[in-house]
């Protein structure tokens, strides 16, 4: 470590800022957060800049710079576009004592502003030395996404406490064991959770009680959507439960890549249920669901896509109410809005469609689908759970008048690597199901913008730009005169 991390208090101290630029800007804007009183040496400084000088944030010393300007300042950051002037200020604050940062010169620097991920009071600083900058805002962009959003205002309640439970507990040991409940358990859950009543009377409770650390942990139910399947299109929120739960119950249609964000000790547990299985019902996961919140684990119930989108998350979290347990639902990217987009389908265009709506061939055996209603014109519909209804779905689509040169589009696990999208009509779609094979999980459009498709597709199933990806040794469908492929397997 050839540089020491440290975290300076500036409130009310005096920093200089040489340069009047973009650059200074950029310095003078992390500076003034913590407080610091800042003094801008430069000829010329920008509208932001002089808008802080006019509003008596920042004061302007109209100059250039000259030695002995660094005097009385606690730090100095040189901001110049002039190299001789930034050799020089770093010069004096060498002599002077006084710590200086060259901006982009890390040999003049005597301190290094760091990447910084900012959850006031918790502050994380990144630093590569200033070997790799765009590195430094990677791995801050990565803590950005693991860290909760509220995890600051944790620590701020935190601080209310402590003088109480310094008072409540005598031994360092049970200090320490009651923060480490205190920022792992419940109370913590339900604050980032934005629940800060029940958060602020759970900790009263425990420090009235002498079995503070002794009694079962309170467990939660998380009804969390994982997306269509791409990882990256995963929530940060749900990312973040995900790497918390100590047990995660997660469906068929949740792909490897996003249970890797789970922690290595917790336990996974397959529920998927597949069509027309009796095995894995839905009441018996809300069995599972609700005897292992009960038992005092933090739970998260993954589902592709969204949860309240055909994900049956209704019966889950009125399963935990019913049994008094609390649980909280984390949306997702619905199945049907990330394959469209993913394969070039606008649901909704400007004179072709003005309506969307998602519907599934498999509501009950006793409640068939409103086709008229659902294929009204200028309209798209989304089927889920259609692949396997597809018989079904033409037959009452042909009883019900529907064009059979009506576009339609089949997208094949869609957003994923094995993405496959192939374009139909109604009158040939069970001919093109059968003959491409078309498997679950799989989204059925039907609606004039699946023909845009061909002019809109930008994914090929391997996360390059459609335009630019080689075709040669890619399963394509052909085109016919009654369907024509816009994707590869």
């Amino acid at each position: 470590m050839d540089r020491l991390p440290i975290f300076m208090g500036l409130a009310g101290r005096r920093c200089l800022v040489v340069g009047g630029g973009v650059v200074a800007e950029r310095k003078i804007r992390i500076l003034s957060r913590t407080g610091a009183k800042i003094t801008i040496v430069s000829p010329t400084i920008n509208d932001y800049l002089q808008t802080l000088v006019n509003d008596g944030t920042l004061e302007h010393i109209d100059a250039h710079y000259s030695e002995g300007l660094v005097d009385g300042y606690w730090l100095v950051v040189a901001a110049t576009d002039d190299t001789a002037v930034n050799r020089r200020i770093s010069e004096d604050c060498e002599e002077r004592a006084r710590p200086c940062n060259v901006v982009d010169d890390n040999d003049l620097s005597s301190f290094i502003l760091p990447a910084i991920v900012d959850r006031s009071p918790v502050v994380v600083a990144i630093g590569t030395g200033g070997a790799a900058p765009v590195l430094a805002q990677q791995l801050k962009a990565r803590i950005e996404a693991i860290l909760p959003a509220r995890i600051g205002e944790l620590a701020s309640e935190a601080a209310r406490w402590r003088g109480l439970v310094k008072k409540r507990f005598e031994s360092g040991r049970m200090r320490l064991r009651f923060w480490q409940a205190f920022f792992d358990g419940a109370v913590a859950r339900l604050f980032l959770a934005g629940r800060r009543a029940e958060a602020e009377r759970k900790i009263r409770r425990e420090l009235l009680t002498e079995a503070v650390g002794h009694e079962t942990p309170e467990g939660e139910g998380w009804i969390v959507g994982a997306g269509p399947g791409d990882p990256s299109l995963v929530t940060l929120k749900a990312q973040q439960l995900i790497r918390t739960a100590d047990v995660v119950l997660y469906d068929r249609l949740v792909s490897a890549p996003i249970l890797d964000f789970a922690r290595k000790d917790a336990e996974l547990i397959h529920v998927g249920k597949s069509p027309d299985s009796s095995t894995n019902g839905q009441e018996e996961i809300n069995a599972l669901l609700v005897r292992l919140v009960a038992e005092g684990n933090r739970v998260c119930r993954l589902k592709g896509g969204d949860p309240f989108v055909f994900g049956r998350g209704g019966e889950e979290i009125k399963a935990l109410k019913s049994a008094g347990l609390p649980f909280q639902v984390v949306p997702g990217i619905s199945a049907a809005l990330g394959c469209a987009a993913y394969a070039g389908i606008p649901l909704t265009y400007r004179g072709v469609s003005g309506s969307v709506t998602f519907a599934t061939a498999r509501l009950d055996k006793d409640l068939p689908p409103d086709w008229p209603a659902l294929l009204k014109g200028g309209h798209t519909l989304c089927l889920y759970m259609g692949v396997g209804a597809i018989g079904n779905v033409s037959r009452q689509l042909n009883e019900h008048g529907v064009a059979r040169n009506l576009p339609v589009a089949f997208v094949e696990r869609g957003t994923t690597p094995a993405q496959r999208a192939v374009r139909s009509t109604v009158g040939t779609m069970v001919e093109d199901a059968e003959r491409h094979n078309i498997e679950a999980p799989a989204i059925v459009y039907i609606g004039q913008v699946t023909a845009l498709a061909d002019e809109f597709r930008w994914f090929d199933g391997r996360g390059e730009r459609a335009e630019q990806a080689p075709m040669d040794g890619l399963r394509t469908v052909e085109a016919t005169t009654s369907s024509a492929a816009f994707g590869a397997a």
